[in-house]
Parts: structure tokens; C-alpha cells; sequence
């Protein structure tokens, strides 16, 4: 819709309006006064364009200032919420560290687990005394070899 502020009044008193004039003319008016009535008609109607292209700049405008202020309206309750949220989340943290805590992405061992030998753990879980040589470096190597080290007559799934 073109705006009616920038629009032209027609020069009526030309060949492509002859139509228009002829009809007035046939009413009893002239050639010059209907052309200054489709003037004056003209003149009114873009007048009443202009109004309405005004009230609905003004609607429009409303409507954005309306919709302005509800998403104002909208982030001030959200806000709380998302403190209360986040509030929570604080608490919920210092209770439960374990639940939150930063997991290490580390390599997965390729070496057997080394294990001190079953004469040393049993005595262990006895509650007996057992010589520190069993969980030393050199005792571990030890033990490692032995488990290695399979009977001929033992059998194994």
C-alpha cells in the first residue's frame, strides 16, 4: 500500500480522467467544476488515508510498546526462578560433592593388577602378622612371577 502522505493529486482535467469528469458533467456541472469535485473528492478520501495510516502506526506502536512491557514482565519473574534455581543447585552441590564431582577421562591401566601372593593375604585377612617383604617392590615382582608360573598337573578355565 503506497503511503497516502507522499501521494499526488491527479490533474483531473486531463484526457485519462475525461470518463469520470463526463459523468459529473452529465449531472449538470461543467467541465472545470467537476474537475475541481473529483479534486475535492480526492482530496478527502486521501485525507481519510491518511487517518487511518496514522491510527494504525498508533495501534502498531501501542502493540509494541504493550508487548515491550510484558517481556519485561516476563524476565522480572523469571529471574527469581532462575536464582532460586541456581540457589538449589549451590546447595544440592555442597551436600552431595561426590554426586558433582569433575570426572578425570584418564587412560585405562593395560598392566595386570600386581596382587602380594596368597600366603601373604591370607595371613592378612586372619589378622596375622606378615612380613613387610610382601608389599615391597621387590616382593610384588615376586609374586607377580609366581602367579605366572602355573603347575603342569593344574587345570585352568
Amino acid at each position: 500500500m503506497e503511503d497516502p502522505n507522499e501521494a499526488e493529486r491527479p490533474d483531473y482535467t486531463t484526457e485519462e480522467h475525461q470518463a469520470a469528469r463526463q459523468q459529473l458533467v452529465d449531472e449538470g456541472l461543467t467541465n472545470e467544476q467537476a474537475a475541481r469535485s473529483l479534486a475535492a473528492l480526492w482530496t478527502l478520501s486521501n485525507n481519510a488515508a491518511k487517518e487511518h495510516m496514522r491510527q494504525r502506526e498508533e495501534d502498531d506502536e501501542e502493540q509494541r510498546q504493550q508487548l515491550l512491557i510484558e517481556e519485561q514482565d516476563i524476565s522480572k519473574l523469571k529471574q527469581p526462578v532462575q536464582s532460586c534455581t541456581a540457589l538449589c543447585t549451590r546447595e544440592d552441590r555442597k551436600k552431595n560433592k561426590k554426586k558433582y564431582a569433575p570426572l578425570v577421562r584418564g587412560k585405562v591401566p593395560s598392566d595386570p593388577t600386581i596382587i602380594p601372593t596368597q600366603y601373604a593375604t591370607r595371613k592378612l585377612k586372619a589378622g596375622d602378622y606378615c612380613e613387610l617383604h610382601y608389599f615391597t617392590n621387590r616382593g610384588l615382582e615376586d609374586a607377580k612371577v609366581s602367579n605366572l608360573i602355573a603347575e603342569p598337573d593344574t587345570l585352568v578355565m
